[in-house]
């Protein structure tokens, strides 16, 4: 089973799975939204309480499986708007 990780840390693996891609020479992307289904919740850690987020653990789901939530993110080069 996969443990849930902080959302932060989700993140950086997804944006290091688009940008470890082989892309052809001379193409560069400026932008890149994302929506993913995620599954959350809230943890108790020495630091405080954490926000932690995870890809859902299962492809198929079932009438008695909470519907994952929704995440859309979008990193762009240069100063936020």
């Amino acid at each position: 089973m996969i443990d849930r990780r902080a959302l932060s840390d989700m993140l950086v693996d997804v944006a290091d799975g688009v940008l470890g891609l082989d892309v052809p020479a001379g193409l560069r992307a400026t932008a890149l939204e994302v929506t993913l289904p995620v599954e959350i919740e809230m943890a108790r850690t020495p630091q405080g309480p954490e926000f932690r987020a995870e890809l859902p653990r299962f492809v198929t789901r079932t009438a008695f499986d909470r519907a994952p939530s929704r995440l859309t993110v979008r990193w762009a080069e240069g100063a936020a708007p």
